[in-house]
């Protein structure tokens, strides 16, 4: 079920923009926070026009005043039973001719042209694997796409668009609850998952280059933060290939968290300058670099965070795999070098 959110907005250019709540607890996507609670800072990577958003309400009306349709049930009353749980005994069947709410309202209005809209479902996130006993935490997927229809009206929206006649579709980001690596019920085998080299090959060398950090170790990094996906977008902000913070972002020198290149210059900066905190020790900067250095400090070693155990410990293990992919490659080469020798 989509559930529905139209914002205008007139031409111009913001440098943020908000998700907040309105006063209804519907969800509001502003340029400004004013009028608005529980506001959350968004990024918007294409520098896309957008000035201050108001919610447009819909009609009040009664929930039901558009249902028609009769319902037969052959449901039994539950016996009295205390300490069961409500409905833990019913046997029954339901069935109905009454039709959706949405299939008889009038659709919401299309964007004029230069003005923009926004939707989402649920039905786009889903999580990575079942949950676990006891409420363990999911890490869920989705994108936000910049849509540009013909009549000039743009759209962002989480429901990836079908067919590309007549629009330009963008991709700005893609959102995780969390990293790769940080998920403590993750299902991955981190001994065995697939190593990856192609990607971002030349940025990632050349930053190893510049600020002297083991290329394995920037990868192994990379890999746990984002899975190489440089759109990715965390519920606590983190953007880009390295999940730099916007904070760590303008620090580090990083205009723009979602250019592969910037990202990984940026990720290695702070990298180095770890290593260079805690004299050169990888297992305490992978710490620093998921809790903070401070905590690292006042602990004197590795934060007691279950979170950031679990996530030194993978960064650690695909470190050393991607070490010794690199030394198993180069040494293949000299010997195929020696045996092709005259």
């Amino acid at each position: 079920m989509a559930l529905g959110a139209v914002l205008w907005a007139r031409a111009g250019h913001a440098a943020s923009l908000y998700r907040c709540t309105g006063a209804g607890g519907e969800v509001v996507f502003s340029s400004s926070k004013a009028g608005y609670s529980d506001c959350r800072r968004l990024s918007v990577p294409d520098g896309a026009p957008i000035h201050r958003a108001t919610f447009l309400p819909r009609p009040a009306a009664a929930s039901l005043d558009r249902v028609v349709g009769s319902v037969e049930t052959t449901a039994r009353p539950l016996p009295p039973a205390s300490g069961q749980r409500l409905f833990a005994d019913v046997q029954a069947s339901v069935e109905t001719t009454a039709r959706r709410l949405d299939a008889l309202a009038p659709p919401l209005p299309a964007a004029p042209p230069g003005q923009w809209s926004y939707h989402e479902s649920t039905a786009a996130i889903e999580p990575a694997a079942p949950a676990a006993p006891g409420g363990a935490d999911r890490v869920l997927r989705g994108a936000v796409y910049r849509v540009v229809h013909a009549d000039g009206s743009v759209e962002y929206t989480n429901v990836q668009p079908a067919g590309q006649r007549g629009r330009t579709v963008t991709m700005l980001f893609s959102y995780i609850a969390t990293c790769m690596a940080c998920n403590l019920h993750s299902p991955i085998d981190w001994n065995r998952t697939r190593l990856d080299f192609a990607s971002f090959a030349e940025a990632i060398h050349a930053a190893s280059t510049e600020f002297g950090v083991d290329e394995s170790f920037l990868r192994a990094v990379i890999h746990a933060e984002s899975a190489f996906n440089p759109r990715a977008l965390s519920l606590k902000g983190a953007q880009g290939l390295m999940q730099l913070m916007p904070a760590t972002a303008s620090d580090m020198g990083v205009p723009d968290a979602f250019d592969p290149d910037q990202n990984i210059r940026g990720g290695a900066r702070y990298l180095a300058l770890l290593l260079k905190n805690f004299n050169g020790d990888e297992r305490l900067a992978t710490a620093a670099y998921n809790a903070g250095p401070a905590a690292v400090q006042r602990y004197r070693g590795v934060p007691p965070y279950a979170e950031t155990q679990v996530y030194v410990e993978r960064v650690g293990v695909l470190h050393r795999r991607y070490r010794e992919a690199v030394r198993a490659a180069v040494a293949a080469a000299a010997v195929h070098g020696a045996v092709g020798a005259p």
